[in-house]
């Protein structure tokens, strides 16, 4: 009845199924959309055809002069993930699918809780799915060869995301009833792209962590040691950022060493080479000295933590020192322009 009956019938079914394509503009607000009724066998031409697939062009090599145009969603993606939105869908609690246009990204959902519970568990090639919500269903889209029973689609969906260099689907699953999932038609952060192309051994698992670190996600402890172990990322674990490859050109030198930053001594030589020349020195002027020399990762407030753990470094050390109690108001000097003040 789902997939082959007449949407004059629907109502003899507990809750009527039905699924949404809408479009949004720039302010996320819906600009067109369309219902759909069953039959489902044809829903995701009938969907496809409303979504603009527009041409995208980049680079996925840093040495090559010529950019590589694709489509910004590949179809066999779209089919299969639709198709896992009618498969795993419970039409006992009623709701529709949807599919939702944005300008870089589509993202669909569908009522239910994700049987596998994470997307971590399905990325593995041992992994096998321990039922399906709607045996008759699945095995009737089988048939039909609309869905595969090796739970190997969400695998494939990946991997087509990966060989083509763009970020992976996110899955969202906070909600109990409800699963998202969104596929991005553009890459977020280019490293991540020559990262892949440099590196085509890469497994699925690695991947898909160096697609966390992309978009700011945070590891655990033993994720993060793995990428360190292939050199795929770098700074600390509350800073991570994917490692530059191989830099082929000045700019990518530049931002490598602006993303790295310099080692401790270097930021505290300056700060000792600012007050030998101008005696003092307070906490604004040290700010404005090594502000836009530490990683352009950091935040604000990150950076002046790291500038206030420079001068406790310096001061424990016995290399400077307050000129006066109050911390508001007092400079850094030196220790020994202390000593000779208090020498005299």
């Amino acid at each position: 009845m789902l997939l082959l009956g007449d949407e004059k019938y629907d109502y003899l079914m507990q809750n009527m199924p039905e699924a949404s394509w809408r479009i949004y503009d720039s302010k996320k607000m819906i600009k067109d959309y369309k219902i759909f009724k069953i039959p489902f066998i044809t829903l995701s031409d009938r969907i496809m055809v409303n979504i603009r697939n527009l041409t995208y062009r980049y680079m996925p090599d840093q040495m090559t002069l010529f950019p590589q145009e694709v489509k910004q969603f590949d179809t066999w993606v779209l089919r299969e993930l639709l198709n896992n939105c009618i498969a795993h869908s419970d039409y006992s609690i009623g709701g529709r699918i949807y599919v939702n246009e944005f300008e870089d990204k589509l993202i669909l959902t569908n009522p239910g809780s994700f049987i596998p519970e994470n997307v971590e568990a399905v990325l593995r090639p041992s992994y096998t799915s321990p039922f399906y919500r709607n045996q008759l269903l699945a095995d009737a889209m089988v048939r039909f060869k609309m869905i595969d029973t090796e739970t190997t689609g969400i695998r494939r969906v990946f991997n087509i995301q990966r060989e083509r260099f763009f970020p992976l689907p996110d899955y969202d699953l906070t909600q109990r009833d409800k699963v998202e999932v969104a596929v991005y038609g553009h890459e977020i952060d280019e490293k991540y792209t020559y990262l892949l192309h440099d590196n085509d051994n890469l497994d699925l698992v690695t991947v898909y962590l160096l697609d966390q670190v992309q978009k700011g996600n945070k590891l655990p402890k033993d994720a993060i040691a793995h990428l360190r172990k292939h050199n795929l990322v770098e700074g600390r674990a509350s800073n991570l950022y994917l490692a530059a490859p191989l830099a082929k050109s000045d700019d990518d030198k530049a931002k490598y060493i602006k993303n790295k930053g310099f080692n401790n001594k270097y930021y505290q030589d300056m700060i000792i080479d600012y007050i030998q020349q101008f005696g003092k020195a307070n906490k604004q002027q040290i700010r404005v000295l090594l502000s836009d020399k530490l990683p352009n990762t950091m935040s604000d407030e990150q950076k002046d933590r790291k500038i206030l753990s420079f001068l406790t470094q310096l001061r424990k050390g016995g290399v400077i020192i307050r000129d006066s109690e109050s911390r508001q108001h007092s400079n850094w000097i030196l220790v020994k322009e202390q000593k000779t003040v208090n020498e005299k």
